[in-house]
């Protein structure tokens, strides 16, 4: 019986080695680039072994080393016996820079959005009233938001707001908006830095619904209070992500 052929696989890009350059070097650009710009879509499982070697121009040995050195990276996950699988995009927190879900989110070529689950009027509790530094008998304007990249929730975020600093506020519609942009262009409230804390906890009922994940399941909160530009805190609340969709990045510096 003859073998049966393999199918040809066109990642659309011509292969072209230059002398003296590295063939895993420039497989590993090649495909770093199409992981990149979406040619494989999370999830999706790449072209066999056999058949990328071939596309690529290189052995397989040197495929390994290469499809190796992009699951180092985060790019892709093996699977026994399955192959090679393109990693789900995850959240990348670099606690040096204050950015907002919506601006990090564009920084990293992915569309963010937010499914409201509350965005109401109701009366501060001690502890925001003393975060915040106002009254308990003042109201504030709570917001409950499941944040979304391409469509996957990512996390649940939680706002607590003085409401005189934000008249309306809860009329907003911050589906599709920047809770921050708005303070700006909105109110000319200015994020200017976050007191953040980080730590694993499990998922609690309402929180495993909103996240799709097992109730029990490692989730990270980052338990956060920030400031505006007169050093004011404006906003206390935290943010719980899904274990498996969130990757902390940092310098670490010894003095």
């Amino acid at each position: 019986m003859a073998a049966a052929s393999m199918k040809p696989v066109d990642l659309g890009v011509s292969v072209a080695h230059v002398e003296g350059r590295n063939h895993a070097v420039e497989a590993y650009r090649i495909l770093l680039e199409l992981l990149t710009v979406g040619t494989f879509a999370p999830g999706t499982r790449l072209p066999g072994e056999r058949a990328l070697a071939a596309q690529l121009g290189v052995s397989r040995a040197t495929l390994r080393h290469v499809l190796g050195a992009l699951a180092d990276a985060g790019k892709i996950q093996p699977s026994p016996y399955r192959g090679w699988f393109v990693a789900d995009r995850k959240w990348v927190h670099e606690p040096n820079r204050l950015r907002g879900f919506t601006e990090v989110a564009h920084e990293q070529g992915l569309k963010a959005s937010a499914r409201i689950v509350r965005n109401e009027l109701r009366s501060a509790s001690l502890t925001e009233a003393e975060a915040l530094g106002i009254d308990t008998a003042e109201q504030v304007i709570y917001l409950e938001r499941v944040r979304q990249l391409d469509g996957a929730p990512i996390s649940v975020e939680y706002s607590c707001i003085p409401a005189k600093r934000v008249p309306g506020l809860e009329t907003v519609d911050l589906a599709d908006q920047s809770l921050y942009g708005v303070l700006r262009e909105r109110y000319g409230v200015l994020a200017t830095r976050c007191d953040y804390e980080l730590q694993a906890e499990p998922a609690t009922g309402p929180v495993s619904a909103l996240l799709e994940v097992p109730r029990g399941e490692p989730v990270l909160v980052g338990y956060q209070m920030t400031y505006d530009q007169n050093e004011q805190c404006f906003d206390v609340g935290k943010q719980v992500y899904r274990g498996d969709s969130y990757r902390f990045k940092a310098s670490l510096f010894r003095f």
